[in-house]
């Protein structure tokens, strides 16, 4: 059933003009900041650490623009599905991608080092458009409900999912089958990581992607995909980073992670991370704003949509299903 659903919800999203796609995705932004106060003081706190000298007001202005972010990446993901192979390629500038065929040359795979900026999820269907069968460390995507739909997509889409769950085992089979595997870096507290100086703190990173290319002999590739207007992007592919040339793995976890900062730093705005990464989250079970301010909301965007020439009755009804699939994103 959430197999169905999925399907009903990414045609639905499919179907609307882009234009359309996208200012319903900007017009949520406001939403976005006023339902959801855990998530905003959890990325207010982040951007303290991030941007200690910058006021209250201008942390304010970037949170908002990486929730608008956010917001864009989902309606692309769920229109991805939908896209022909042709207006994929064609929407996606790629830099660097020599360095990911010269390290799956070696024989012995690659570790794609990568973090949440602009759309990450079209990164990973370009790598497969390439003729890579990538696999994919993931959690729960979306939700509970959804995750399986989503990774049944993602396979049709030549991705294997592999959940934290499945442990090192199928990351090491996939490596020794010569395979891209694609880890993302930020995102949750890794309470158990290796330490690292981090945005001017120490800090707990991810071992994984450091502990596999040492013990594989894999080379570590850094990379983003960021958004460089609506509906176009850039990939981007750092030199490989090989594991034999640190004389520590720390120095190794120290290299990933200063290359991971440098990113974030470049595309703040595009950084999509709403949990806490220093301190507790401030509310874990946040309350969604009351049905009736929703309802005021939706209606306001709705008849605001509807006043304007030149759109059809069954845009708006499409449009009223696309803001009950971002409400359900939202609180993923």
């Amino acid at each position: 059933m959430s197999r169905l659903i999925f399907g009903w919800l990414t045609a639905i999203i499919a179907s609307l003009p882009p234009w359309l796609g996208y200012a319903l995705a900007d017009m949520a932004t406001g939403i976005h900041w006023l339902a959801f106060p855990g998530r905003r003081h959890d990325t207010m706190a982040n951007l303290a650490v991030i941007l200690p000298r910058a006021s209250r007001a201008d942390r304010a202005r970037v949170a908002r623009r990486m929730m608008r972010s956010y917001n864009r990446m989902m309606y692309e993901f769920f229109r991805l599905p939908h896209l022909s192979r042709e207006e994929l390629l064609s929407s996606v500038e790629v830099v660097g991608k020599e360095h990911l065929d010269q390290g799956l040359a070696r024989g012995r795979g690659v570790i794609l080092a990568a973090t949440h900026i602009g759309n990450w999820e079209l990164a990973g269907v370009m790598v497969a458009q390439w003729g890579y069968a990538l696999h994919a460390v993931a959690g729960v995507q979306l939700s509970r409900w959804l995750s399986g739909a989503v990774r049944d997509t993602k396979t049709e889409l030549s991705i294997t999912t592999i959940s934290p769950e499945d442990g090192f085992r199928k990351i090491m089979r996939a490596l020794d089958h010569n395979d891209p595997v694609a880890l993302m870096v930020d995102g949750n507290l890794y309470a158990h990581g290796a330490q690292v100086e981090w945005f001017g703190r120490t800090s707990p990173f991810p071992a994984g992607p450091g502990v596999l290319a040492q013990r594989t002999g894999a080379l570590l590739l850094c990379g983003y995909c960021e958004r460089t207007t609506p509906g176009k992007f850039r990939i981007v592919i750092e030199p490989a980073i090989d594991p034999a040339a640190f004389a520590t793995t720390a120095e190794l976890h120290q290299a990933i992670a200063s290359t991971a900062e440098r990113h974030i730093r470049e595309h703040l705005d595009q950084w999509c991370i709403f949990r806490p990464l220093w301190g507790e989250r401030a509310d874990q079970h946040a309350a969604a704003p009351a049905g009736a301010a929703r309802s005021v909301a939706r209606v306001l965007m709705i008849w605001s949509m509807s006043s304007a020439e030149g759109i059809s009755d069954m845009t708006i009804c499409r449009a009223e299903m696309a803001w009950s699939i971002s409400t359900l994103a939202l609180r993923s």
